[in-house]
């Protein structure tokens, strides 16, 4: 893929490496489709699946009404809980406390992609790293200690009272670390993200992540990579 910028890439001037978190550095489709699975048994539904899609669905539907301000801000994990008690209405269940219990904490429960801990250590070796999340600050500190993931700060756009790709979420990123959007890597399995993180001056990268969006034939990204540690050679970073 070719650069978003008119200017070209070059690794040597990368001086931070931002990181997606959620979906990029761990896995959220296993831990929800574990999670959807046994909330729709404990609430009599034998439709996991589609439990699963519409919870989905839900929150993507009240993290947008925050974005557009049709809603007030809510923390992640309440927006995660809310949905979920939606999708299981819906379908005719009821939700219990046990159920609720493991959808409040999901986010502090995802494991990491093989590669995150020894890549992000190999990058903090040379350059700044840090994360930006919709998810909660707490989760992220969790979510970094069980999973060895090495940055030198977490942010959550909460702080933003708003999420990505909202323009806030990424003028928040820049104006709390000071960077140049210019000199810093944005990397993240979505390219949602990415697109909107190049509008705001950053260099990009696309690593692919399963169950994760493709980009489109319209995309263009400095860098692409299957996973951190190939990353880390692109940078020559190792």
């Amino acid at each position: 893929m070719e650069a978003m910028q008119n200017a070209p890439f070059v690794p040597e001037q990368i001086e931070a490496i931002i990181f997606d978190v959620i979906g990029t550095l761990v896995d959220e489709d296993t831990a929800w489709a574990s999670v959807a699975e046994k909330v729709a048994a404990q609430a009599g539904l034998d439709m996991p699946n589609d439990l699963h899609q519409l919870w989905v669905t839900f929150l993507e539907q009240r993290m947008n009404a925050v974005i557009d301000g049709a809603s007030p801000w809510e923390p992640h994990s309440e927006l995660v809980s809310g949905a979920a008690r939606d999708a299981v209405t819906s379908l005719g269940g009821t939700m219990s406390v046990e159920a609720s219990n493991l959808v409040s904490f999901l986010d502090r429960a995802y494991t990491a992609w093989p590669d995150v801990a020894d890549g992000t250590a190999m990058l903090r070796h040379h350059r700044l790293l840090a994360g930006v999340s919709n998810g909660d600050l707490d989760s992220l500190m969790w979510l970094a200690n069980a999973n060895s993931i090495s940055w030198d700060i977490a942010l959550s756009t909460g702080s933003a009272q708003t999420f990505k790709p909202a323009p806030a979420a990424y003028q928040y990123t820049i104006d709390t670390l000071g960077i140049n959007p210019a000199s810093t890597l944005f990397v993240a399995a979505h390219p949602w993200d990415l697109r909107a993180a190049a509008q705001h001056g950053f260099r990009t990268a696309y690593i692919a992540r399963p169950g994760a969006d493709r980009p489109s034939d319209d995309d263009r990204f400095d860098l692409s990579s299957e996973n951190l540690l190939a990353l880390t050679e692109l940078l020559s970073a190792d």
